[in-house]
C-alpha cells in the first residue's frame, strides 16, 4: 500500500475572521463572489474547502492576499507587517533577522 502524502492536520482557513475584519456579512461576501451565502457558510465552517482559484477569488473580494487567508487578522505575518514599508525599513528588519540567526 502506498505511504500517504498530505498534511497530517489540514491548514485552515480564516474566511470568517476576515470577513468580519472587513465588515461584511455572509451574504455580502457572496454578492461579491457571485455565489450565495450557504456556499460561504460552507467554506467558513469547513463543510466544504473552496479550491485554489476559489480562495484566490475570495482574496480578491476581501482585498487581501491569498496566502493571508491561512492566517488570523489579528496575528499578522512578517509580510504583512512589511507591506508598504519604505525599503529602508523593510532592508534594516532583514539585516536585524540575519543578526539573530548567527
Amino acid at each position: 500500500m502506498p505511504a500517504r502524502i498530505g498534511p497530517k492536520k489540514p491548514f485552515r482557513l480564516f474566511i470568517a475572521e476576515w470577513r468580519e475584519e472587513k465588515g461584511l456579512t455572509q451574504q455580502q461576501l457572496g454578492d461579491r463572489l457571485e455565489t450565495s451565502d450557504v456556499t460561504v457558510s460552507r467554506w467558513e465552517t469547513g463543510k466544504r474547502k473552496p479550491d485554489l482559484d476559489a480562495q484566490a477569488a475570495i482574496a480578491e473580494a476581501l482585498g487581501i492576499p491569498p496566502a493571508d487567508l491561512y492566517r488570523h487578522p489579528a496575528q499578522p505575518s512578517a509580510d504583512a507587517l512589511l507591506r508598504g514599508q519604505p525599503k529602508d525599513v523593510v532592508e534594516n528588519v532583514f539585516k536585524m533577522i540575519h543578526a539573530i540567526r548567527r
